[in-house]
């Protein structure tokens, strides 16, 4: 009897030694396949990073040297290489820049020429030279002068008037006489496109 308990407690010995080990090898099995895998991760608010958009720029000269007795500044510009640029002059006294892209022309034109006042909604009449907007847009140059872009109901057009020391709106500006030429269907893009033109006037 001695020896059929001898021989049984060594084959539950061996019973559960394999027992462990294969429960050991199953555990240890799982766990490192579960750590192989790798974590889900969710999408379902994920958006791809905004990738901000380039256009090369040209920064173009302008004005009419102060030797030539005129108040306006001499100025840089700078537009997207697509808008051409071209000057006209008919004298050492006057210079016309002009700026295009398709329907689209920025002039800027210096000369021996008058100014007016601009007014707008709420404005008192003046007697003297003046031009009344309906609309106008705010912008700033480079050069932290304030400008509005003007215009009336229509109008296949803009003026550009600056803000003087009073806090009253003149035209011609610092840098000289600027007008927006626009097609019948206006492309708002190209709009803020040449606001942002328009606000990178700097005086030299």
């Amino acid at each position: 009897m001695d020896k059929f308990f001898s021989i049984f407690g060594k084959v539950m010995l061996v019973v559960i030694i394999l027992t462990a080990m294969i429960y050991g090898g199953y555990y240890f099995g799982k766990k490192a396949s579960n750590e192989a895998k790798p974590e889900a991760v969710s999408t379902e608010f994920a958006s791809p990073s905004p990738v901000p958009s380039t256009y090369p720029l040209v920064t173009v000269v302008g004005g009419v040297s102060k030797s030539a007795g005129l108040s306006f500044d001499q100025y840089s510009i700078t537009a997207p290489e697509e808008w051409i640029a071209k000057k006209e002059s008919q004298t050492v006294t006057d210079e016309r820049l002009i700026l295009t892209k398709g329907e689209y022309q920025i002039n800027i034109f210096q000369a021996a020429t008058g100014g007016a006042l601009c007014l707008y909604p709420g404005d008192a009449d003046f007697e003297g030279p003046s031009s009344r907007f309906e609309f106008f847009k705010d912008l700033t140059s480079e050069d932290n002068r304030t400008l509005r872009r003007s215009w009336n109901t229509n109008d296949l057009g803009f003026t550009v008037c600056q803000k003087g020391q009073d806090g009253s709106y003149i035209q011609p500006t610092n840098y000289g006489h600027i007008s927006i030429s626009v097609p019948d269907a206006q492309d708002n893009k190209v709009l803020e496109e040449i606001d942002s033109i328009i606000s990178s006037l700097k005086k030299i």
